[in-house]
């Protein structure tokens, strides 16, 4: 199977953007100001590295043939959960209203890759997966935590 080069190159930034998320998240889950959401930012970690980890997994399949992209052309120019006001939130509610935004961004950009119709369906799969257990974990752990 061959990989489009317009699709690698949005998969790559996607990574990049999942790999740049993980630190984000971690100063997030560890912030000493704040005892509340932890539980839900341990789920959205435990989420970006199993789709880091997909990703890897699709990569490594040696009947996979990758165009040859400069890593210049994949470089994430934004991250995800690095707003400032998610470190900053006074109470739950905030919280809660600033990491949908963050995670609404990653939705949009999951729905963006998995619109392209150059996308192979093992790759749509594994995107579409991953938009499913994000959109399940926004409405399971913060519905959880309003009770």
């Amino acid at each position: 199977m061959e990989l489009h080069y317009k699709i690698y190159r949005k998969v790559k930034i996607y990574f990049n953007k999942v790999h740049g998320a993980l630190p984000h998240l971690e100063t997030l889950k560890e912030r000493p100001n704040l005892s509340f959401g932890t539980d839900m930012i341990v789920s959205r970690i435990d989420e970006m590295e199993l789709m880091q980890t997909q990703l890897v997994s699709f990569f490594l399949d040696p009947t996979l043939k990758i165009p040859y992209v400069p890593s210049s052309r994949c470089l994430a120019l934004t991250n995800w959960y690095d707003n400032n006001s998610l470190v900053s939130c006074g109470n739950f509610n905030s919280f809660r209203r600033e990491l949908q935004i963050e995670d609404e961004r990653v939705l949009q950009e999951s729905g963006y890759i998995i619109a392209d119709s150059l996308l192979p369906s093992k790759l749509k799969t594994v995107f579409e997966k991953h938009r499913n257990r994000l959109k399940k974990l926004r409405l399971t752990k913060e519905s959880l935590t309003e009770f």
